[in-house]
Protein backbone atom coordinates (compact mmCIF):
# COMPACT_ATOMS: atom_id res chain seq x y z
CA UNK A 1 0.00 0.00 0.00
CA UNK A 2 1.15 2.82 -0.70
CA UNK A 3 0.26 6.76 0.80
CA UNK A 4 -0.83 9.94 -1.24
CA UNK A 5 2.12 10.46 -2.72
CA UNK A 6 2.36 6.67 -3.87
CA UNK A 7 5.37 5.84 -1.50
CA UNK A 8 5.50 2.81 0.04
CA UNK A 9 4.98 2.52 4.12
CA UNK A 10 7.65 1.32 6.06
CA UNK A 11 7.22 -1.79 7.98
CA UNK A 12 7.51 0.35 11.35
CA UNK A 13 4.53 3.28 10.11
CA UNK A 14 1.98 0.50 9.15
CA UNK A 15 2.55 -1.02 12.61
CA UNK A 16 2.29 2.03 14.22
CA UNK A 17 -0.90 3.06 12.05
CA UNK A 18 -2.65 -0.33 13.02
CA UNK A 19 -1.61 0.04 16.73
CA UNK A 20 -3.08 3.56 17.13
CA UNK A 21 -6.22 2.02 15.62
CA UNK A 22 -6.73 -0.90 18.08
CA UNK A 23 -6.15 1.61 20.82
CA UNK A 24 -8.50 3.89 19.48
CA UNK A 25 -10.19 0.68 19.40
CA UNK A 26 -9.74 -0.20 23.22
CA UNK A 27 -10.75 2.84 24.43
CA UNK A 28 -14.22 2.85 22.23
CA UNK A 29 -14.98 -0.63 24.38
CA UNK A 30 -14.03 0.27 28.02
CA UNK A 31 -16.24 3.66 27.45
CA UNK A 32 -19.28 1.13 26.43
CA UNK A 33 -18.78 -1.15 29.25
CA UNK A 34 -18.53 1.87 32.31
CA UNK A 35 -21.89 2.37 30.24
CA UNK A 36 -23.17 -0.61 31.35
CA UNK A 37 -21.85 -0.69 34.27
CA UNK A 38 -24.09 2.31 34.49
CA UNK A 39 -26.56 0.82 33.54
CA UNK A 40 -26.53 -2.30 35.63
CA UNK A 41 -26.19 0.18 38.70
CA UNK A 42 -29.64 1.72 37.49
CA UNK A 43 -31.13 -1.37 36.82
CA UNK A 44 -29.85 -3.77 40.09
CA UNK A 45 -31.63 -0.34 42.15
CA UNK A 46 -34.91 -0.37 40.32
CA UNK A 47 -35.33 -4.23 40.42
CA UNK A 48 -34.81 -4.08 44.17
CA UNK A 49 -37.54 -0.63 44.22
CA UNK A 50 -40.01 -2.97 42.33
CA UNK A 51 -39.40 -5.98 44.46
CA UNK A 52 -40.46 -3.93 47.57
CA UNK A 53 -43.40 -2.81 45.98
CA UNK A 54 -44.37 -6.22 44.67
CA UNK A 55 -44.45 -5.26 41.11
CA UNK A 56 -43.00 -8.73 39.85
CA UNK A 57 -43.39 -8.11 36.34
CA UNK A 58 -41.27 -4.98 36.02
CA UNK A 59 -38.72 -6.95 38.28
CA UNK A 60 -38.72 -10.00 35.89
CA UNK A 61 -38.55 -7.82 32.48
CA UNK A 62 -35.98 -5.54 33.99
CA UNK A 63 -33.92 -9.12 35.20
CA UNK A 64 -33.92 -9.78 31.86
CA UNK A 65 -32.44 -6.49 30.53
CA UNK A 66 -29.92 -7.03 33.55
CA UNK A 67 -28.57 -10.51 31.94
CA UNK A 68 -28.27 -8.93 29.23
CA UNK A 69 -26.38 -6.18 29.32
CA UNK A 70 -24.16 -8.34 32.02
CA UNK A 71 -23.45 -10.87 29.18
CA UNK A 72 -22.92 -7.88 26.63
CA UNK A 73 -20.09 -6.67 29.24
CA UNK A 74 -18.40 -10.04 29.89
CA UNK A 75 -18.58 -9.86 25.13
CA UNK A 76 -16.92 -6.28 25.53
CA UNK A 77 -14.59 -7.42 27.97
CA UNK A 78 -13.13 -10.37 26.17
CA UNK A 79 -12.62 -7.79 22.95
CA UNK A 80 -10.95 -5.92 24.55
CA UNK A 81 -8.69 -8.75 25.97
CA UNK A 82 -8.11 -9.49 22.51
CA UNK A 83 -7.20 -6.24 21.00
CA UNK A 84 -5.12 -5.23 24.08
CA UNK A 85 -2.99 -9.04 23.28
CA UNK A 86 -3.55 -7.93 19.62
CA UNK A 87 -1.39 -4.70 20.32
CA UNK A 88 1.08 -6.52 22.57
CA UNK A 89 1.76 -8.31 19.75
CA UNK A 90 2.18 -5.83 17.67
CA UNK A 91 4.86 -4.04 19.78
CA UNK A 92 6.47 -7.37 19.75
CA UNK A 93 6.61 -6.98 15.75
CA UNK A 94 7.53 -3.52 16.02
CA UNK A 95 10.55 -5.02 18.22
CA UNK A 96 11.59 -7.26 16.08
CA UNK A 97 11.37 -5.27 12.74
CA UNK A 98 13.99 -2.82 14.33
CA UNK A 99 16.17 -5.50 15.55
CA UNK A 100 15.88 -6.72 11.69
CA UNK A 101 17.29 -3.31 10.46
CA UNK A 102 19.65 -3.29 12.83
CA UNK A 103 21.24 -6.56 12.12
CA UNK A 104 20.94 -5.04 8.27
CA UNK A 105 22.70 -2.11 9.15
CA UNK A 106 25.57 -4.11 10.98
CA UNK A 107 25.44 -6.74 8.11
CA UNK A 108 26.37 -4.16 5.21
CA UNK A 109 29.02 -2.34 7.87
CA UNK A 110 30.57 -5.42 8.30
CA UNK A 111 30.87 -6.12 4.21
CA UNK A 112 32.16 -3.27 3.82
CA UNK A 113 34.63 -3.33 6.11
CA UNK A 114 35.19 -6.97 4.75
CA UNK A 115 35.78 -5.12 1.48
CA UNK A 116 38.12 -3.08 2.43
CA UNK A 117 40.04 -5.96 4.01
CA UNK A 118 42.86 -7.02 2.11
CA UNK A 119 43.63 -10.36 3.27
CA UNK A 120 47.07 -10.87 1.41
CA UNK A 121 48.48 -7.38 2.86
CA UNK A 122 46.99 -7.95 5.73
CA UNK A 123 48.89 -11.56 5.97
CA UNK A 124 51.83 -9.23 5.31
CA UNK A 125 51.58 -6.98 7.91
CA UNK A 126 51.24 -9.58 9.74
CA UNK A 127 54.41 -11.51 8.98
CA UNK A 128 56.36 -7.63 9.17
CA UNK A 129 55.00 -7.10 12.82
CA UNK A 130 56.19 -10.86 13.89
CA UNK A 131 59.33 -10.43 12.31
CA UNK A 132 60.01 -7.20 14.21
CA UNK A 133 58.98 -8.26 16.96
CA UNK A 134 61.66 -10.45 16.88
CA UNK A 135 64.21 -8.56 16.07
CA UNK A 136 63.43 -6.18 19.09
CA UNK A 137 63.14 -9.47 21.36
CA UNK A 138 66.20 -10.67 20.06
CA UNK A 139 68.16 -7.02 21.04
CA UNK A 140 66.70 -6.97 24.42
CA UNK A 141 67.95 -10.45 25.00
CA UNK A 142 71.58 -9.13 23.63
CA UNK A 143 71.27 -6.38 25.99
CA UNK A 144 70.61 -8.05 29.22
CA UNK A 145 73.29 -10.57 28.48
CA UNK A 146 75.94 -7.76 28.34
CA UNK A 147 74.52 -5.89 31.26
CA UNK A 148 74.70 -9.01 33.41
CA UNK A 149 78.43 -9.77 32.12
CA UNK A 150 79.33 -6.50 33.13
CA UNK A 151 77.49 -6.26 36.44
CA UNK A 152 79.14 -10.31 36.96
CA UNK A 153 82.62 -8.83 36.28
CA UNK A 154 82.37 -6.20 38.20
CA UNK A 155 81.84 -8.37 40.89
CA UNK A 156 84.07 -11.19 40.11
CA UNK A 157 86.60 -7.95 40.56
CA UNK A 158 85.30 -7.40 43.89
CA UNK A 159 85.80 -10.95 45.07
CA UNK A 160 88.93 -11.00 43.16
CA UNK A 161 90.33 -8.29 45.09
CA UNK A 162 88.74 -9.50 48.95
CA UNK A 163 90.76 -12.83 47.89
CA UNK A 164 94.14 -10.68 46.77
CA UNK A 165 93.53 -8.74 50.38
CA UNK A 166 92.95 -11.86 52.31
CA UNK A 167 95.73 -13.56 51.27
CA UNK A 168 98.80 -10.70 51.24
CA UNK A 169 97.26 -10.11 54.70
CA UNK A 170 97.56 -13.75 55.34
CA UNK A 171 101.55 -14.10 54.17
CA UNK A 172 102.12 -10.50 56.43
CA UNK A 173 101.02 -12.65 59.26
CA UNK A 174 103.74 -15.46 58.18
CA UNK A 175 106.28 -13.13 56.92
CA UNK A 176 106.46 -11.86 60.39
CA UNK A 177 106.12 -14.62 62.13
CA UNK A 178 108.96 -16.07 59.88
CA UNK A 179 111.32 -13.26 60.51
CA UNK A 180 110.82 -13.89 64.31
CA UNK A 181 111.41 -17.44 64.11
CA UNK A 182 115.09 -16.63 61.89
CA UNK A 183 118.08 -16.45 64.34
CA UNK A 184 119.68 -13.27 63.47
CA UNK A 185 116.22 -12.17 64.04
CA UNK A 186 116.68 -13.74 67.66
CA UNK A 187 119.70 -12.28 68.40
CA UNK A 188 118.84 -9.08 66.98
CA UNK A 189 115.68 -9.32 69.69
CA UNK A 190 117.98 -10.54 72.43
CA UNK A 191 120.34 -7.74 72.02
CA UNK A 192 117.46 -5.33 72.09
CA UNK A 193 115.86 -7.03 75.27
CA UNK A 194 119.38 -6.44 77.20
CA UNK A 195 119.91 -3.20 75.80
CA UNK A 196 116.26 -2.63 77.85
CA UNK A 197 117.78 -4.16 81.10
CA UNK A 198 120.30 -2.27 80.99
CA UNK A 199 118.32 0.61 80.70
Amino acid sequence: MGNVFGEKKSAKEIVREQKRLVNRSIRQLDREINGLKREEKKLITNIKKDAKANQMSSVKIMAKDLVRIRKQQTKFLNLTAQLRAISLQMTTVQSINTMSESIKKVSKAMTKLNAQIKLPELQKAINNFVKENEKMELKQEVMEDAMEDVFEDEENEEQEEQIVNQVLDELQINLDQQLVDAPGATKKVEKVENKDKEL
